[in-house]
Formats: C-alpha cells, sequence, structure tokens
C-alpha cells in the first residue's frame, strides 16, 4: 500500500467517524416513539378505552423501600405512585391519572367483570409497609357481588425494582395491565431515546411507536412486556405469554394476558435488569456486543472509584495501555515515512509516467527500509469501535444520568460551558504537531477536522468528550516519549 493509499484509508476513516456519528445524532434511533409535544397534543383528545377506568383511590397503601416510594390503592389494588428516590423520578404517568388506567390493574376477558373489578375496594392488611431488611408482603382481599373473593398479594424488596404480584379469583381469567404511557423523565428532544411499548419475545425485541400500532398488535410467546424511556423501564415478567399493545389516540396501553408474575418498575440498571433476564430493555445499538461488556467494566471500576469522571479517565489510560505497543509500532513507521518522504519523492518523478513501474519502486523501497504503510492508521482504526460503543454507553446508561465531574454537573450531558469540547480540539491539534507526517496534505486535514469535531463534540455527553480528550493528550505525551527515545537511540 502506497502513501496515497494510506492517506485515503486515513481520510475514508475520519470521514466514515463524522458520517456515522452525524447520522445517529440527527437521524438515528434517538428520537422517542413519541414526543412530548404529541403526548400534549392528544390529551385533550376524548379517549374511548378498551377497559374499564379505575379513578378512584379509596384508601392509599404507602410503601417505603431504600429504592422507591409506592402507593397502593386500595381500589383494584393498582399502582398509583412510584417514585424512584435515586434519581427523583416518578414513573405513573399523567395520563393513567387522568383516564385511570394505572400499572398492575386487574381486569378480565369479562366485560362485567372488568367493570366490578375496576370499581372494587379492597381491604389491606397493612396501611404502611417500610421495606429495610427483608422482602414484605402486602394483602388485599375483596368479596364480589356473587360471593367470589378476589385477592391481590404484592411482595416488596428491599435492594430490588422487583415487586412479585398475585391476582386470584376463581374461575376468571385475568389480565394485568401496564399504562396508559410512562412517565417522561428525561425530555432533552433527539437525545430521549424511544418512549412506549417495549417487549421481548423469544426471538426478538420489538420496541413501538404509537402509529405502527393500528389499532392494535398481538404478540405470542412474550417473555417481558411494558412501556419505557430512555432510562426508565414499568414491565410484567412471567413464564411465556401473549400480550396485546393498544394505540388509545397518541396513548398505548400494554395488556398482559397473565394474573401473576414479576413486575420492574425502575431505571434501566445493566445489573439489576440482568438478574431478571430483562437486559434487553437498555438499548445499546448495533454496538451492544462491546457497548455491554464495557459497561459492566466501567461498573466495575465503579465499585473502587466513587467519581465516574475519574472511571473515565482510568478506561482510557487500560485502552491506552493495551493499544501502546501498537500506538508504538504506528510511530515508529510515521517516523520512518517521514525520513523516507525525499526518495519517494524522487521515485515520483522518475517513474511518474509509468503507474506500474512507480508502484513496484515505491513498495520496494518500503520493503528495504522496513516499513509498513497501513501501521501508521491502525490504532485510530481499533479505537472507532471502541468510541461508537461508548457513544452507546454515555447515551443510554442511567448508571452515568447525573454523574459530575469537576465544573460538569451531568456527564451524560453535553458540557453546557463548552470549555471541555474546546479543550478536546486543542488536544488534537497537540497530538497532530507530535505525531511525525510526510504529507503536509494529511496535517492540513487533521488540522481541519480537529475544528470539525470540537463543534460536534460540543453537542455529545460529556463523559464521551472527556474520554476523546484524555485519549489526545495520553496518545500526545506517547508521541512525546517515543520521540525523545528515538533521537537518544539514533
Amino acid at each position: 500500500m502506497d502513501r496515497q493509499a494510506v492517506n485515503s484509508v486515513i481520510r475514508a476513516a475520519v470521514v466514515a467517524l463524522v458520517v456515522f456519528i452525524a447520522f445517529q445524532f440527527f437521524f438515528g434511533k434517538r428520537e422517542a416513539g413519541n414526543s412530548l409535544k404529541e403526548v400534549k397534543a392528544v390529551k385533550e383528545v376524548e379517549v374511548k378505552l378498551p377497559v374499564p377506568p379505575s379513578k378512584e383511590l379509596g384508601k392509599v397503601v404507602k410503601v417505603d423501600t431504600p429504592l422507591y416510594r409506592a402507593e397502593i390503592s386500595t381500589v383494584n389494588g393498582k399502582v398509583v405512585s412510584l417514585f424512584v428516590k435515586q434519581y427523583g423520578a416518578q414513573l405513573i404517568s399523567d395520563a393513567s391519572k387522568k383516564f385511570g388506567i394505572f400499572p398492575l390493574m386487574t381486569v378480565s376477558d369479562d366485560k362485567a367483570l372488568s367493570a366490578e373489578l375496576s370499581a372494587l375496594e379492597l381491604t389491606p392488611d397493612k396501611e404502611l409497609i417500610e421495606v429495610k431488611d427483608a422482602p414484605r408482603k402486602l394483602v388485599l382481599t375483596g368479596k364480589l357481588k356473587d360471593g367470589r373473593v378476589f385477592k391481590k398479594i404484592f411482595t416488596f424488596y428491599p435492594d430490588s425494582y422487583r415487586i412479585d404480584f398475585s391476582a386470584e379469583l376463581e374461575g376468571a381469567n385475568l389480565e394485568t395491565l401496564i399504562g396508559l404511557d410512562i412517565k417522561v423523565n428525561e425530555a432533552r428532544s433527539s437525545h430521549m431515546g424511544h418512549v412506549g411499548p417495549v417487549l421481548e419475545t423469544e426471538r426478538e425485541i420489538v420496541r413501538l411507536k404509537p402509529e405502527e400500532i393500528t389499532p392494535f398488535l398481538s404478540f405470542g410467546k412474550v417473555i417481558w412486556a411494558g412501556e419505557e424511556d430512555k432510562y426508565f423501564l414499568l414491565a410484567v415478567k412471567d413464564s411465556v405469554f401473549s400480550v396485546t399493545v393498544e394505540n388509545l389516540k397518541g396513548h398505548t396501553l400494554v395488556r398482559n394476558f397473565v394474573s401473576n408474575g414479576v413486575f420492574y418498575g425502575g431505571p434501566k440498571e445493566l445489573n439489576r435488569l440482568e438478574s431478571l433476564g430483562m437486559d434487553a430493555a437498555i438499548d445499546f445499538g448495533i454496538f451492544g456486543f462491546l457497548a455491554k461488556p464495557m459497561l459492566k467494566f466501567f461498573l466495575f471500576l465503579h465499585r473502587f472509584i466513587p467519581n465516574w469522571g475519574v472511571v473515565i479517565i482510568v478506561l482510557t489510560v487500560i485502552v491506552k495501555l493495551l493499544l501502546h505497543p501498537l500506538a508504538h509500532k504506528s510511530y515508529v513507521s510515521m517516523k520512518k515515512m517521514q525520513e523516507l518522504a525525499p526518495k519517494l519523492e524522487e521515485i515520483k518523478k522518475r517513474y511518474g509516467k509509468d503507474p506500474q513501474k512507480l508502484q513496484e519502486e515505491t513498495m520496494k523501497l518500503y520493503r528495504e527500509a522496513g516499513v509498513n504503510p497501513a501501521s501508521g492508521c491502525l490504532p485510530m482504526l481499533l479505537q472507532i469501535p471502541i468510541f461508537f460503543a461508548l457513544y452507546e454507553i454515555f447515551l443510554n446508561a442511567v448508571e452515568l444520568k447525573g454523574a459530575s465531574f469537576l465544573w460538569i454537573k451531568d456527564l451524560s450531558l453535553p458540557d453546557p460551558t463548552y470549555i471541555l469540547p474546546v479543550l478536546m480540539g486543542a488536544s488534537m491539534i497537540a497530538q497532530q504537531f507530535l505525531t511525525p507526517t510526510a504529507n503536509k496534505e494529511q496535517q492540513k486535514i487533521f488540522l481541519i477536522m480537529a475544528v470539525v469535531f470540537t463543534f460536534l463534540f460540543a453537542t455529545f455527553p460529556a463523559g464521551l468528550v472527556l474520554y476523546w480528550f484524555t485519549n489526545n493528550v495520553i496518545t500526545a505525551l506517547q508521541n512525546l516519549v517515543i520521540m525523545k527515545v528515538m533521537e537518544r537511540a539514533g
């Protein structure tokens, strides 16, 4: 591969990086299934409900755990409030309150029975539950007009967002609802991610937008199903069951055809979801195969390093150490290429009109000098999938939501001061000046890219910019050290 080919590979790699990121940012999967504007617009539209509403609350049983506060209505035993303490997030939507359809509301395929259940006043065995060191149960019971007893049992855990539930009524086919909608806690335009119904079957993960549901969709062999926004999930899990998802004029309702199972209502934290087999709820995109293990390593480091910013720096150092042999080889190769520049120009002048001979003589010179022109771009090419994986992590991992570092209040959001993107751009320029090159045109391209990246990265999560800035600084220092070592050896 001659010098021109190497330059083309480098340009292509840089352009591919910019195009991919720009596409993901402006046109990718980040758009919400239904935007806040759309939801607001349909709120006042009359919605014909497929199940009887249950607006009455009756008495409210308050549940307090180390992770969340919940309120269970004694009417039907539905969840009317679910507040996640760490993230300050309420997960019950305004639509649920307005139309009277709440998570874990129990209905039936019998319309008359559903109407009776939706208004059935239950008697709780406790009115206040504090979950501290061990699981606690709540039992609600009520008698129907025909004398049958309806019983609903909840089990709450101190260290989990999991709630086990069971609804019992002799001779009835019961359903468990999730919806309407989910409270959107991350309303930041194009970075909102998918908002709406999500479910996993034995074959695939399915994310739906209201316009795709006309007027409902049915799914079999479902493992879990519910409603999600970018960072939070309300879902029911059980052995394989059936689900219908309905579009109610922009609002969505998930009907799970089970009477008991596991309910998850909380943040999409990888370790918690993985323990329940629901980790597919985190959408890492096409680079999930790399992003997921990297996030696990992030979480491992965070056990020993409390600040996420320092974790990012440590991760960058580890990546650079692993790639150091390639970086050293790349620098040496580029230095030799720089030294060969006059001879290459001489060959070009001598054989410029004979492309085949020019190629032969160029490759002969490379072999004699022990130079591999392709090795110069290998470290950068290896960084690209790592960068994409980190992009997915910083955009989707709730664990980084609200994480601060120095002047940056939230590493999952762009730096509002623009200080970090400017530093990143400056570090790219410094790195270029410490990188040997035999091609002035190539140097100009990278200087232009430094400016382009500065503006582009200003819209990216600060954690990602911190990674790239640290990577550039370490690369510049590596080049400086290698240069000094080679000068002494020479």
